[in-house]
């Protein structure tokens, strides 16, 4: 067998000192979402890409290599291994995703939001449609666990049908031998310690995403209720004694940064609040995400992709100085783009429709054509019917999409087929600051840069 550097392997400049005072270079293999320091010869013999070179790697550290995909089989076609393993963890339906808006309402009007949200009444026939639906695929044999994420509108405010909908879903996987939980996409205003416990503790909630878009000032103004308050001292205070309390232990905290030119400098100020204010903990995980159209026109405060890049290096290093947890780089290989890929993903509106793409619902102008059908023609586990983006693999794979190209594929997967045939190029910022985020790393590891004192 021929050995050769994976195309999917990146390797950083800067050299480090180990603890044992070798030379060392960071590396991250995006096929098994492996970070590693590599010794300075080896990483030259990577660097080069020459066949010759990295046979002379000895056997068990090419071994290791290999295991890592690092270094791959010189016949390999490796880009058809990708959207094999792609196509391969869309079609598995071992793992349903079902995506449940149990209100179309929303207590804040963020002006860069690309949804309408308006009241109605809750629809007990329709509850009790989207009920069936999950229990269906929970009694399904080929099934062996549902994930249900809660999103909106700002789901909190129909906390009595997330109830109803959980005491029956948890019931159904209890009779099947079958493993469920939650997430909950939030705006955080309505969350208190004991909301938090009943998500925990009863509702089988494990991951939740709070948006928070900057120190107290900021976050209010971007994000004020529709009654005129703010919601900041509320949300990250509930957020704060929960963690410090240790009385939700499995629920993973995200918060999520919506930046854009308004808000991009007071990004080191709301770190330094999170970390003050008791959030510096491994349960919660910042996620700055840069604005961007979600069926609407944000041009005017859209930040580049390579100057928003730039800007979340610095946030990185200061926010892991602050102990805060914030990622270097991704850490799993994905199963799926997103749900617009995977027939095995849904999204249910609170109208009873089933959308594939999770940007389509309530967002006016794209909501009528991504229907895909409605809860009641999906009969027991069948997934939903194909929608408009699960031709993605066959798109990147003849050339089509310039995903194909990028050493991070295993780990992106495009990001969102949807912006892309928008004429977006919405690539994750660490395709423009990897380097950076290695560097990072290797500070974590304790390596100390070559020349430091």
């Amino acid at each position: 067998m021929t050995w050769t550097r994976s195309r999917y392997l990146l390797l950083g400049e800067r050299r480090y000192r180990d603890r044992a005072g070798r030379t060392v270079r960071m590396a991250y293999s995006a096929r098994s979402a492996a970070l590693f320091a590599l010794d300075d010869a080896t990483a030259g013999r990577l660097a080069g890409g020459d066949s010759g070179a990295i046979a002379a790697i000895g056997p068990e550290l090419l071994a290791e290599l290999a295991a890592r995909h690092a270094v791959v089989d010189a016949a390999e076609d490796e880009l058809a291994s990708v959207l094999g393993a792609y196509r391969e963890g869309s079609d598995a339906p071992g793992s349903r995703k079902i995506t449940i808006m149990p209100t179309s309402y929303c207590n804040m009007a963020c002006d860069y939001c690309g949804q309408e949200h308006f009241k109605a009444p809750v629809d007990n026939a329709r509850v009790e449609r989207v009920i069936r639906r999950v229990e269906g695929v929970l009694a399904d044999p080929a099934t062996g666990e549902v994930v249900v994420t809660w999103f909106g509108g700002e789901p909190l405010l129909a906390l009595r049908v997330v109830r109803e909908m959980t005491a029956r879903f948890t019931a159904a996987a209890g009779r099947h031998g079958k493993r469920y939980h939650a997430r909950l996409v939030t705006n955080g205003s309505l969350l208190t310690r004991r909301t938090l416990r009943e998500l925990h503790d009863e509702l089988c909630v494990r991951a939740l995403e709070v948006t928070i878009d900057g120190p107290e000032a900021v976050h209010d103004r971007r994000r004020l209720k529709r009654n005129g308050r703010g919601a900041f001292h509320r949300t990250v205070a509930s957020l704060a004694e929960a963690v410090r309390d240790g009385t939700v232990p499995q629920l993973r905290i995200g918060i999520r940064m919506n930046v854009d030119e308004e808000n991009e400098d007071t990004v080191p100020d709301l770190l330094v609040d999170l970390a003050c204010l008791g959030l510096a903990s491994p349960q919660v995980e910042i996620h700055p995400m840069p604005v961007h159209s979600w069926g609407n026109d944000v041009s005017a405060v859209e930040l580049g992709a390579r100057r928003y890049a730039a800007r979340e290096a610095e946030w990185l290093r200061l926010a892991r100085s602050l102990g805060l947890g914030f990622p270097t780089m991704p850490g799993a290989v994905k199963p799926t783009t997103c749900a617009a890929t995977s027939r095995n993903r849904e999204i249910l509106d609170p109208s009873g429709r089933v959308f594939a793409c999770s940007e389509h619902p309530l967002v006016p102008g794209a909501e009528a054509g991504g229907v895909v059908a409605t809860v009641d023609e999906l009969t027991g586990a069948a997934p939903r019917p194909a929608g408009a983006f699960d031709d993605w693999y066959e798109q990147v794979g003849d050339g089509r999409q310039q995903c194909g190209r990028c050493p991070l594929l295993p780990v992106c997967g495009g990001s969102c087929p949807k912006l892309w045939r928008e004429g977006h190029v919405p690539c994750p910022s660490v395709k423009f600051n990897w380097a950076e985020r290695l560097d990072a790393a290797a500070l974590d590891l304790g390596y100390r840069p070559v020349g430091a004192v």
